[in-house]
């Protein structure tokens, strides 16, 4: 095949492109603001999960942030050495340890959740309330599409 030849873009391909494109921008700019507060995104996103949900146990946040135990294990290491994440025992099983946050960690959730809305209302800006509403519209079916497609590539896989 020519190089000179195009390949032939499939439907929504522009629209893909444009959404990659700007989740990309959207990290970017929400990582310039955590680095200030010497914080990555994953960070971020395992603090701002445990402030919701203190007493999750290490395996409920990677489930609920669609991490490996490992990457969850190494990152909650670095916050708990900054005094920032406590690991409590379970008061039933020992075994099982319940995160929380340190009162600094509390403290700097506030100010990263700070930085995360601050992101948001620059997307948000540009659109209506209806336009907000559609948009969750839309991609709570894409994602429930993309979960479809990763079930369907499991099961090829596991033939």
């Amino acid at each position: 095949m020519p190089l000179q030849k195009q390949l032939r873009k499939p439907r929504g391909f522009d629209t893909w492109l444009t959404v990659g494109r700007t989740n990309l921008k959207v990290h970017r700019a929400l990582n310039l603001l955590l680095s200030e507060l010497d914080l990555s995104l994953a960070q971020h996103e395992i603090l701002l999960t445990i402030r919701q949900h203190s007493g999750l146990t290490q395996r409920e946040l990677g489930d609920r942030l669609h991490v490996v135990k490992s990457n969850a294990t190494a990152l909650l290491k670095k916050l708990e050495s900054r005094g920032l994440v406590r690991r409590k025992a379970d008061t039933r099983d020992s075994r099982i340890k319940r995160l929380t946050l340190t009162r600094a960690g509390e403290s700097l959730v506030q100010r990263s959740f700070a930085a995360q809305t601050r992101v948001i209302k620059a997307m948000a800006a540009v659109m209506s309330d209806a336009e907000l509403e559609h948009m969750y519209d839309l991609m709570s079916r894409v994602d429930g599409e993309i979960d479809c497609l990763t079930g369907s590539i499991r099961q090829d896989h596991n033939r």
